[in-house]
């Protein structure tokens, strides 16, 4: 926050102007009061997307305001806020529930919960969130908001701004995010390797004004049933001892996510009717090939964006193949992603896909509308769920097939409370209703944010 505040009008583009002041208020009233978010809501599942809820039922958090030690001008600082949340349970596929934990039906979380300590432009940190990697409004291929928070501790850099280095400057402004949490995740098929670490790793940078770069890696390492350790550690964050053969003697050490995204915005000569806009994509890989392992068999997204009358409508057109080979040249045939032989729960946490809502081997197209200044958005969706939408069990034929889905969604602002009245209707040709996850659904919501 500290870096868009200092930002000088004449530094903001006009078209952007209306938005960094409402971002710039959102982040002060989120460190400035308490905060209570109350979710009445009809359990079923929905096509998630950023900033969404994913839980599929009803919901209550509550956060404090954050506590701050030591001044900007300090090199040591800190900040402290609690958090929690209790929820209908992630699983829309279970049927069956036990106890509070991850096979109960209502289930608690430390949500919103920070103690971060900085150091000369460095934050440490113990933290309960979710994460959205990618440039994408409806999907994020490695870590969106589909899934619940991730519970963990991390590094992270306490800056946007450009470095002072020669040798880094021609990143221009970048930042860097590692963290390590374990899953939550509920028993859905015999022998999972439950309780699995997962590693996240994320670096950005804006080397030219039209250009910005998203460097990510997801890792499943440990967890029931698995080698763990700090040495298995080590070996899955440099990418040794992966992708087991016939002939191989070791064990896998980790399964792993990786890839690239960018976006580009548009010349200032397009505006006019286009506004300012941008097209954006991501890539992400399941596997590594060379000795330095890179990713390759890419799942993909690209999309296209404008925002009109300085930010306050924006709409976007978004395409996400969560199929391997994906990429328009690629030759080889492509197979569903997010599944492997090691971690059989898939790509998950809580159940739910860490990736885009749309799961493993899917292809959808979604068209949106944020009318930020009237606090509206409406989206919709066509395509094909190759495996299941929003959770996962491998022992169950979920609901998939051709897609059709649309949500509608209206903030009503009361000074310090908003309402938001939202309907979300899914069709799905295939597969057989389980839990609360439905071939044909209307979810019906409504929500009550409140500071104090």
């Amino acid at each position: 926050m500290s870096h868009l505040s200092r930002s000088q009008p004449d530094q903001i583009a006009q078209q952007v102007a209306w938005s960094r002041s409402e971002v710039l208020r959102e982040l002060n009233d989120r460190q400035e009061a308490w905060r209570l978010r109350a979710q009445v809501r009809s359990r079923s599942d929905a096509l998630n997307g950023f900033d969404d809820n994913y839980t599929p039922g009803s919901s209550v958090q509550v956060e404090s305001e954050a506590w701050r030690f030591g001044s900007p001008t300090q090199k040591l600082t800190g900040a402290l806020r609690l958090g929690g949340r209790a929820e209908v349970s992630p699983n829309s596929l279970q049927t069956q529930f036990s106890g509070h934990g991850a096979e109960g039906l209502v289930q608690f979380r430390p949500d919103g919960s920070a103690a971060v300590l900085g150091f000369d432009g460095w934050n440490v940190q113990a933290f309960s969130q979710r994460y959205w990697w990618g440039p994408g409004w409806q999907s994020s291929l490695i870590n969106g908001h589909n899934n619940p928070s991730w519970t963990g501790v991390g590094l992270q850099r306490g800056i946007g701004s450009e470095s002072e280095s020669a040798w880094l400057s021609w990143m221009g402004p970048w930042n860097l995010d590692v963290f390590f949490a374990k899953a939550q995740d509920p028993q859905v098929v015999t022998q999972q390797p439950s309780g699995f670490l997962f590693s996240g790793m994320r670096l950005t940078m804006k080397p030219k004004p039209w250009l910005e770069l998203g460097f990510s890696r997801g890792v499943q390492t440990a967890g029931a049933g698995r080698p763990s350790g700090a040495a298995n550690l080590v070996k899955a964050i440099l990418g040794q001892q992966l992708n087991k053969r016939v002939q191989d003697t070791f064990v896998d050490s980790s399964s792993q996510i990786a890839g690239y995204d960018a976006r580009l915005t548009c010349p200032e000569s397009w505006g006019g009717w286009l506004g300012s806009c941008a097209a954006y994509t991501q890539w992400m890989g399941e596997d590594a090939v060379g000795k330095v392992p890179l990713p390759y068999k890419f799942m993909s997204m690209w999309g296209f964006e404008s925002t009109l009358r300085e930010g306050r409508h924006r709409v976007f057109v978004e395409w996400t193949n969560t199929n391997d080979y994906s990429l328009p040249w690629d030759t080889k045939q492509s197979y569903p992603g997010y599944l492997n032989s090691v971690y059989l729960q898939g790509y998950t946490q809580g159940a739910r896909w860490v990736g885009s809502a749309q799961g493993s081997g899917s292809k959808v197209m979604t068209l949106g509308w944020m009318d930020a200044e009237n606090l509206r958005v409406f989206k919709l969706h066509t395509g094909q769920i190759q495996t299941s939408l929003g959770a996962y069990d491998p022992r169950v034929t979920a609901p998939h097939g051709r897609l059709f889905s649309m949500s509608a969604a209206q903030t009503l602002d009361f000074k310090s409370m908003n309402l938001t009245p939202e309907v979300a209707y899914t069709r799905l040709s295939q597969g057989i209703d389980q839990g609360a996850n439905l071939r044909k659904d209307l979810r019906i919501s409504v929500m009550m944010d409140v500071k104090f």
